[in-house]
C-alpha cells in the first residue's frame, strides 16, 4: 500500500466524498430554516458547506485536466517547498542511496541572453548516483501555458515515469528549465520582442547543465519534449537548433505561435520574417538539408486542431527526411493524454543506444 501522498484526488469515490459531505451540509442548513438556533453554529455550518461545495467543483475540474493528480501535488502546491539546490545536494548525497531518483534545483545565470538569472529542475536517476563516473543524455521538458516547470513532476508525474525506464536500463537526466516568467507569461518559447527564451535555453540552460551536470553532451544524447504550447517549443526549437537535438517529443504541440495577444504581440509584426521562422507549418518545406531527426507526435482524440496540424505536418517532416512517429490516444488536451504519451514516447526516445540517435541523412531518407 502506497503513503497518504500518493493517494488519488481525481478519483470518482474522492469527489463524491466530497459531494456528499457538501449535500449534508446544505441539507442540515436548510432543516434550520426558520427554527432557533446558534448565529454562531449556523454560520460555521454555512461556511462548512460552501467550502466542501468549492473543493467539490475544483475537485471536478482538477480531475478533467489531471493537473494535480495525487494529495502530494496538491500539498506541494500550498506549501511551495522548493527542491534542494542542486550542488548542495550533489555534494550531500554521494554516501545514500537514491532507488527513485532525485529531484533538485539547479542554478542558472545569464550568460547573456538577457532573460536574468534563473533556475532549472532536475531529476537524477539512481544510476547518477551508483554510478559516479557515468554520463547519461539529458530530457528538456518544456512546460504549458499557463504553466510552471513543475507542472511536469506534478500532472505529467515526469519523476515517476524517468524511475521506471532507469529500472529498465534506461536512466536519464531529466531537466524542466523555466522557459517564462511567470505562470501567465506565454512565451512560446521564442526571442520576442519583449524576452529571450530561446537565448536563454541555448546560451544559458544546456551550457549550465553540460557544465555542472554529467551529461553527453552531444546532440545525439540530448532531448526535447513538451505538450501544449512546450509541444510547439519542443517542436520550433528543435527544428532550429538541429546542431543541439536529435529527438523530440511533440505531447498535443501546435505546429504554429499560438500566443493569446497574436503574431505581433511576440515579434512587433504579425507577417514578419521572424514569425514566419519560428512557424514549423510554413517553414518546414524549405527546411535545408542537415543532420537527420526523430520526432514522436503525440495528441488526443478530442484534440482535433492540435490533431489536424500534426496530420499536415508529419508527411513534410518525412518528405524533408525526418523520422515521425504519430500516435493517438483517447482524451483531450489534458495530462489524462501526456502523462501516457511521456511515458511511451520517452521509453521509445531512450530505446536506441548512446550514440546511435542520430545519423546523417542520405538521400533525403534515413
Amino acid at each position: 500500500m502506497g503513503s497518504f501522498g500518493e493517494l488519488t484526488v481525481v478519483s470518482v469515490q474522492f469527489i463524491g466524498g466530497l459531494a456528499v459531505v457538501a449535500l449534508l451540509g446544505w441539507w442540515l442548513l436548510c432543516r434550520r430554516r426558520g427554527r432557533p438556533s446558534s448565529p454562531t453554529r449556523t454560520a460555521s455550518l454555512a461556511f462548512a458547506a460552501s467550502l466542501f461545495t468549492l473543493l467539490m467543483v475544483a475537485s471536478c475540474v482538477n480531475a478533467y485536466f489531471s493537473y494535480l493528480p495525487k494529495i502530494s501535488d496538491v500539498v506541494d502546491v500550498i506549501t511551495s517547498s522548493p527542491p534542494p539546490d542542486a550542488t548542495v545536494a550533489l555534494a550531500a548525497s554521494q554516501s545514500r542511496g537514491h532507488p527513485r531518483g532525485e529531484l533538485v534545483r539547479l542554478r542558472v545565470p545569464d550568460n547573456g541572453s538577457g532573460f536574468g538569472r534563473s533556475s532549472a529542475l532536475v531529476w537524477l536517476p539512481p544510476q547518477y548516483f551508483s554510478s559516479p563516473r557515468a554520463h547519461f543524455s539529458v530530457v528538456y521538458l518544456f512546460h504549458g501555458s499557463p504553466g510552471v516547470d513543475k507542472d511536469w513532476f506534478r500532472g505529467g508525474e515526469a519523476g515517476q515515469i524517468a524511475a521506471e525506464l532507469a529500472a529498465q536500463g534506461k536512466p536519464a537526466i531529466l531537466v524542466a528549465p523555466r522557459m517564462s516568467r511567470g505562470w501567465l507569461d506565454d512565451s512560446e518559447c521564442v526571442d520576442s520582442v519583449k524576452e529571450k527564451v530561446e537565448t536563454h535555453l541555448v546560451r544559458d540552460v544546456i551550457p549550465t547543465v553540460d557544465a555542472v551536470l554529467r551529461t553527453v553532451p552531444n546532440r545525439d544524447d540530448r532531448i526535447f519534449g513538451g505538450m501544449s504550447a512546450g509541444g510547439y517549443c519542443a517542436l520550433n526549437l528543435g527544428l532550429r537548433h538541429r546542431e543541439l537535438v536529435s529527438t523530440v517529443l511533440d505531447l498535443s504541440g501546435f505546429t504554429v505561435p499560438t500566443h493569446a495577444g497574436g503574431l505581433k504581440a511576440l515579434f512587433g509584426q504579425a507577417g514578419s520574417r521572424q514569425a514566419q521562422q519560428n512557424s514549423p507549418a510554413t517553414y518546414v518545406s524549405s527546411l535545408p538539408a542537415g543532420p537527420s531527426m526523430r520526432i514522436w507526435m503525440d495528441s488526443g482524440t478530442a484534440d482535433h486542431e492540435v490533431l489536424n496540424e500534426m496530420r499536415t505536418l508529419a508527411p513534410e517532416l518525412r518528405d524533408r527526411g525526418v523520422t515521425v512517429v504519430e500516435r493517438t490516444r483517447s482524451g483531450g488536451h489534458t495530462y489524462s493524454v501526456w502523462r501516457p504519451a511521456l511515458r511511451d514516447s520517452l521509453g521509445w526516445a531512450l530505446s536506441v543506444p548512446p550514440g546511435a540517435r542520430s545519423v546523417r541523412v542520405t538521400r533525403g531518407v534515413e
